[in-house]
């Protein structure tokens, strides 16, 4: 076996950043991971993304249970994709976007209802998914 002042050092500086590289994508994308990432992810359709984005909360009985992960238009309608973890979320679902600050900061709230689990290959639709009354549309109405 050869002593440590024998190996090869290219090897070594290598080896050595390959994992220092490697730790960091982890780091960096745990949410991403299925076992130990942030939860099953989820979709709701909207009319309308009215300032949601990826990063905000998502909420259940004002309790943070997730994050919404991307915002995306799919034809006429907003696809809402968010991650929740160790919260029931149900066939039955209903999903509004609510204001969380007097700056404009949105976030998810989901009322979970329903018999069976949604399944995460369908969206809580437009029907069960409602959009804040946007202050520049109050005093719009009011001219």
């Amino acid at each position: 076996m050869k002593a440590f002042s024998e190996r090869n050092p290219l090897t070594l500086a290598i080896v050595g950043i390959s994992v220092l590289v490697l730790a960091f994508l982890i780091t960096f994308n745990v949410d991403r991971l299925p076992v130990i990432g942030s939860g099953q992810v989820y979709h709701a359709k909207f009319g309308e993304a009215a300032g949601i984005k990826p990063g905000d909360e998502v909420r259940v009985a004002g309790v943070k249970v997730g994050k919404v992960s991307d915002v995306t238009l799919d034809g006429t309608q907003v696809d809402v994709a968010f991650r929740v973890k160790d919260a029931w979320i149900g066939d039955e679902t209903t999903a509004a976007i609510k204001i969380k600050s007097l700056l404009g900061q949105k976030f998810l709230s989901l009322d979970p209802m329903g018999r069976e689990e949604l399944d995460p290959d369908d969206a809580i639709a437009m029907s069960r998914t409602t959009t804040p009354y946007d202050v520049t549309d109050a005093f719009g109405d009011l001219s």
